[in-house]
């Protein structure tokens, strides 16, 4: 993978050293990790948006008792549809009218 900066605040020398530098390593453990973020506008902008959606998609853990055969249903229909059951319990309750 080879990868070119364009910005003109870097000086020639950061620049050369930049086009140099073989990323391959440091792109493979983000994306190993899930970190890698390629902005095309502005950075605080994609800064701001990346908090609003992790804010969004926020969870918190929760310990609720449930019927055994409830929990033995959805194990059953996340099998056939070869998701985790509590997966497909977090979508049904995101789904369901409050």
């Amino acid at each position: 993978m080879e990868f070119k900066i364009v910005d003109d605040f870097l000086t020639k020398q950061e620049l050369d050293e930049l086009d140099n530098r073989d990323f391959s390593e440091d792109i493979r453990e983000a994306e190993k990790n899930g970190t890698i973020v390629v902005a095309e506008g502005n950075w605080d902008e994609t800064v701001k948006a990346l908090k609003a959606k992790m804010a969004a998609n926020a969870t918190k853990a929760i310990t609720i008792r449930v019927p055994v055969r409830v929990i033995e249903r959805y194990k059953k229909r996340a099998a056939a549809v070869g998701i985790g059951y509590q997966t497909l319990m977090k979508q049904m309750l995101e789904a369901a009218p409050v």
